[in-house]
């Protein structure tokens, strides 16, 4: 009688907490089975994901999810030794208006024809400020020690590293393994299998998985791990709804360009 009782707590306590984990995950639901009616975005399906087909309509990162969040950020993270990409973004659905944050402690603000950027003296090396001291689009400020560039008339979106966080993916195949939800937004989570036998020179990965939107096929997310060298590598990527950075260090920008020398 006494062992019938143990068994049913433990199997009560075993219930708590495979309860526990499922509603820990950040951002998501309970996942569900992949059936044979399962819809996918164009370009993807139960075993592929061709990112190139996903990227055909035009939807994309920097504009599917203002449909979702009022402001939104794009997360990424990577080996300092092997970062190919630069790091985060903001972006205001309502204004429009990014703000990127770059390598060595730079941010850019981008809003419309409106372009500024800020880089502080302190957090670049010595011949990277030579460069900035020589190219006339930048001026430094002593009140802040930075270099500043700011240009109204930009025309057209500067170059960034808006959406390319992903090309890390496109070596690899890739197998869907169920639906859930990505900070409400539904999502295919798929799971790393393997190498794209037309990838040259990549490394092979030991894990991964990423989210595709269901209804955008944007990438909301992934964290893959690479093995090279005898090392391991991790990526981590997240789109997901953030405050708007302030962003004073544009007015800054402005009134430093407009004198065209420090204060």
């Amino acid at each position: 009688m006494e062992r019938r009782y143990l068994v049913a707590v433990f199997v009560g306590l075993l219930a708590i907490v495979v309860a526990a984990a499922v509603l820990a995950v950040p951002g998501s639901s309970p996942a569900g089975p992949l059936d044979g009616d399962q819809s996918y975005p164009e370009g993807a399906g139960p075993d592929h994901v061709n990112f190139s087909a996903l990227e055909a309509d035009g939807t994309n990162v920097s504009n599917a999810p203002r449909a979702h969040w009022d402001t939104y950020a794009i997360v990424y993270s990577a080996p300092e030794e092997r970062r190919l990409v630069e790091g985060e973004y903001y972006i205001d659905a309502t204004t429009g208006a990014i703000v990127g944050q770059r390598w060595h402690d730079g941010r850019v603000y981008i809003n419309g024809s409106t372009y500024a950027f800020v880089q502080p003296a302190d957090s670049i090396p010595a011949h990277q400020r030579e460069q900035f001291d020589s190219d006339p689009q930048f001026v430094y400020d002593e009140a802040t020690e930075a270099y500043y560039r700011y240009d109204p008339h930009y025309g057209e979106i500067a170059p960034t590293n808006i959406g390319r966080h992903p090309d890390i993916l496109r070596g690899y195949t890739w197998t869907a393994t169920n639906t859930t939800t990505h900070h409400g937004v539904p999502v295919i989570t798929y799971r790393v299998t393997g190498v794209r036998s037309t990838a040259a020179d990549v490394p092979p990965p030991s894990n991964g998985t990423l989210r595709l939107g269901l209804d955008d096929g944007v990438v909301y997310a992934f964290d893959l791990t690479l093995d090279a060298d005898g090392d391991t590598y991790r990526y981590t990527y997240d789109v997901r709804p953030a405050p708007f950075p302030d962003h004073d260090w544009v007015d800054t920008a402005r009134a430093v360009a407009a004198n065209g020398s420090a204060e």
